[in-house]
């Protein structure tokens, strides 16, 4: 794995941890006035909306306390598989050291 790729799924999991901590809210703000309407039933993708938002609101803080020893972990293998530098020369990677 390159530094590229474990930075890419490290803000790929940071984003996911910033949604999950701001879809609840969201929601909330936006969709709970219209689903205590008396006598109105709510459509079916405000339901899902907000089943969708309990869940983020039920699993956001283990995800929050596992984003950063799974960044690490990732530019830990990062480090162990990049290979050395006279590697990459010897294979062709890299051109002429001067």
């Amino acid at each position: 794995m390159r530094y590229r790729t474990a930075a890419i799924l490290s803000a790929v999991l940071v984003l996911v941890n910033f949604g999950m901590f701001s879809l609840p809210a969201v929601a909330w703000a936006v969709l709970l006035p219209s689903m205590e309407r008396p006598g109105v039933d709510p459509p079916f993708y405000i339901k899902l909306l907000y089943v969708a938002a309990e869940f983020c609101s039920m699993w956001k803080w283990i995800v929050a306390l596992l984003t950063p020893p799974i960044v690490v972990v990732l530019f830990v293998i990062a480090a162990l598989t990049g290979g050395s530098r006279a590697q990459k020369a010897h294979d062709g990677q890299l051109g002429p050291s001067r």
